[in-house]
């Protein structure tokens, strides 16, 4: 990683613009900010989480030159021999990673393929990881016999991805927190567990509804913060418990339950405005 800052820093600062002109100017502005010497992570006013979901590290950066990637070569082998990274289906295809190209073709449009608790564990199949061609296949019945699920994006696909990486630090090999879906993974990231008590006779939360359901009560990390002086935001365009969107609005700016803090009951959700809103539309939904 310091030999790319370094070619960097000698690109943006010493005038190579031929050389970092690709770069999107967000990123150049970011890199440009020197920090004063002698300062830490400790000096920063501000911390910016962003947790994005539903795509694993080699789906986006398997191909990042001084990553692991798909060239690793203390990737687990299974029963057949092969690599975890070549998978089989029951009928005996075969598919190893193939780019799903943006610019060419309409993969992005094809819809996404399972991401719950069940399929996470039927891929898995007791450590065997063998069963990803079965269990993965796209939700769209009409593109069920692609392996989406072996697909990746290069740098072509994802540019300012690839740049931002290029230009700050990466970490190989990241994993979700849980072999689950979407919201129990948000309460590792806010909460940083999925039990509400720290005892293997407590409730485990590991699928979205039950979480969605609310009622929750453990310490999150925002009440932590707030215990010892620091302060904290949310960004959302509004709480998922709130009625009055139409269908597009929802659908372009729903937070889609995607901040587990509203389903705690020291959050009081209940007391917005709209919250009674959302209920009668709930209701009226299940009446029709």
């Amino acid at each position: 990683m310091s030999t790319r800052r370094t070619f960097l820093k000698y690109a943006l600062f010493g005038g190579a613009a031929a050389a970092t002109e690709g770069l999107p100017a967000a990123i150049r502005r970011a890199y440009a900010i020197a920090p004063e010497p002698g300062t830490t992570y400790l000096n920063a006013e501000h911390v910016v989480i962003l947790m994005q979901e539903n795509r694993s590290f080699d789906h986006m950066f398997g191909t990042l030159a001084g990553v692991r990637g798909f060239n690793d070569r203390r990737a687990i082998r299974q029963k057949n021999g092969s690599s975890v990274f070549v998978q089989s289906g029951k009928s005996g295809e075969t598919y190893a990673p193939w780019r799903l190209n943006i610019h060419d073709t309409k993969v992005t449009w094809m819809g996404s393929i399972p991401h719950s608790r069940d399929s996470q564990v039927d891929a898995w199949n007791g450590g065997h990881h063998d069963r990803w061609i079965d269990v993965k296949r796209p939700h769209k019945k009409e593109y069920r016999q692609y392996p989406l699920t072996m697909g990746y994006y290069t740098r072509e696909d994802l540019p300012f991805y690839y740049a931002l990486a290029d230009a700050f630090t990466v970490c190989d090999q990241n994993y979700c927190g849980v072999m689950s879906s979407t919201t129990p993974n948000r309460l590792v990231f806010w909460t940083g567990t999925v039990r509400d008590q720290q005892n293997t006779a407590s409730n485990v939360y590991m699928r979205n509804p039950e979480i969605l359901e609310g009622g929750m009560t453990w310490t999150t990390f925002p009440e932590r913060l707030e215990k010892v002086g620091v302060s904290w935001k949310f960004y959302q365009n509004e709480l998922s418990q709130t009625g009055g969107m139409s269908p597009a609005e929802r659908s372009w700016l729903s937070n889609f339950g995607c901040n587990v803090l509203e389903c705690f009951d020291s959050f009081n959700v209940s007391s917005n405005p709209g919250f009674g809103e959302w209920i009668e539309e709930r209701i009226r939904e299940c009446s029709e």
